[in-house]
């Protein structure tokens, strides 16, 4: 299965295409990661509060696959409010996960003291715990208490990201200090009709791919990481298969004009960040 790699700032690779495990059975959990690393997936995120990291440690273990060739990522939610805190909640995470260190470590939200927990981090991150360190569900009005005094820059920011909400601003806004987008939710959960539209549907066409193929490759063509979750094996393939084709300038224009400038799922967006 061929597959992309972005360079994050600090030098380290992640693939451009991940599973992610959200809302997935801790009883399901193990067995569609290993799919997932069967069907040719090497990127699986995860988080302390999906409540499934043991299995997906447990999945990355029983793979033949060597660990090196994985990428995993997890996240702290709990709003810690000093270091010791923090290190508490990471060493929850790194037990639960049973893994010797993870690819990328985020800070889930912008709650407690987020400066307080990412120097933790920077901490954790230099003694080698985690390959990268980064943050999730930080707009403009939050950010700064990241960067601003930082001694290590964030390699990225995950946030809601489809064709429906492009984040075009906080592409933007990332720019200048080098951080990655990552799009959770790249397909909308489905939502809108996203699948049924012409614009998706037509231009899948062309190519002999689905609409949502072409609403991922439209991400990852802009230079998005994505974690699409699913438990389907058939979905699995589908979901990296994006790799044989490239849209056109047409085609991105024409997926570009799907923008409603507003998120889908309900979860904080960037109506009052800017």
């Amino acid at each position: 299965m061929n597959m992309e790699y972005k360079t994050l700032n600090n030098g380290v690779e992640m693939p451009m295409v991940g599973l992610g495990v959200y809302n997935i059975a801790r009883r399901e959990t193990q067995r569609v990661v290993e799919q997932a690393i069967e069907v040719g997936y090497r990127s699986i995120d995860t988080a302390a509060m999906y409540y499934n990291e043991r299995e997906v440690g447990d999945a990355v273990k029983a793979t033949g696959v060597p660990r090196g060739q994985l990428f995993v990522t997890t996240k702290i939610c709990d709003p810690c409010y000093t270091r010791d805190e923090t290190m508490r909640t990471v060493e929850h995470s790194m037990k639960q996960l049973g893994l010797d260190y993870v690819d990328l470590m985020l800070l889930h939200w912008p709650v407690g003291k987020p400066a307080v927990m990412w120097h933790a981090l920077e901490e954790l991150y230099g003694q080698g715990l985690f390959r990268a360190i980064g943050v999730s569900n930080f707009y403009p009005n939050t950010f700064p208490a990241i960067v601003n005094g930082a001694r290590v820059m964030p390699v990225v920011n995950q946030c809601e990201t489809h064709v429906l909400y492009q984040q075009r601003k906080m592409m933007d806004y990332l720019k200048p200090y080098n951080v990655a987008l990552e799009a959770w939710s790249p397909l909308a959960e489905g939502r809108h009709g996203i699948f049924k539209g012409e614009t998706l549907t037509g231009i899948g066409h062309q190519y002999g791919k689905t609409a949502a193929q072409v609403a991922l490759k439209f991400l990852v063509q802009r230079g998005i990481i994505i974690i699409p979750k699913t438990a389907h094996v058939e979905r699995m393939r589908e979901n990296i298969d994006l790799f044989d084709f490239t849209l056109s300038d047409d085609d991105l224009a024409a997926v570009a004009s799907l923008d409603t400038g507003h998120n889908v799922t309900g979860w904080p967006s960037d109506a009052l960040c800017y």
